[in-house]
């Protein structure tokens, strides 16, 4: 497997073709949280409002993993856990959140996952968001901690997959990520 990789802005239509058919081979295919369809594509309903960040293999130009945000409600994880996510910040930045956050199966324990992850960190906070929600996958709790995510209420079932509510706090994320060096995964 090679292991260099970039992380880029998707842009063309070609880009976020690429972007529907990685998101469904996870959350239709694989994670069975989407019904499958024949089309092979999945558009994320917040489409319209996400910024992208997505990772691409240098050997082959494939998507490796990708993750989308936004700081507009509605938020998608007040449809598993109610609207107690959907509390704005109390030092009154913006609440963002944190979609569909994935990695091709041969790079889940690869730079690939803390480079994408603290690199749409970092977008949302130029973008003034001082606290972040997630869906956090079962799978991934212990990463998403590891990040700082803290779980905010019980978990859901979701398909076969179970979700955490989970949300962290910017300006502490990036502290310690100064302290720890983390900047350098980033491109």
């Amino acid at each position: 497997m090679d292991l260099e990789f970039e992380i880029f802005t998707p842009e063309t239509e070609e880009d976020f073709a690429s972007l529907w058919r990685f998101n469904y081979d996870i959350f239709a295919a694989e994670l069975k949280m989407r019904q499958e369809n024949p089309d092979g594509f999945i558009v994320d309903k917040f489409h319209h409002k996400n910024i992208y960040l997505a990772a691409r293999s240098k050997a082959d130009n494939s998507i490796i993993g990708m993750i989308a945000a936004h700081w507009q409600a509605p938020y998608s994880a007040e449809a598993h856990f109610g609207s107690s996510v959907a509390i704005p910040p109390s030092d009154g930045g913006k609440l963002g959140e944190i979609r569909l956050f994935s990695i091709a199966p041969p790079y889940r324990k690869t730079a690939v996952v803390t480079t994408l992850g603290i690199s749409m960190l970092l977008e949302l906070a130029k973008h003034q968001v001082t606290e972040v929600v997630i869906s956090g996958i079962s799978v991934q709790k212990r990463f998403y901690e590891r990040l700082g995510f803290k779980v905010t209420g019980d978990p859901v079932a979701e398909g076969e997959t179970t979700l955490y509510p989970m949300r962290i706090k910017l300006p502490e994320f990036i502290e310690r990520c100064k302290k720890l060096q983390c900047f350098k995964f980033c491109n």
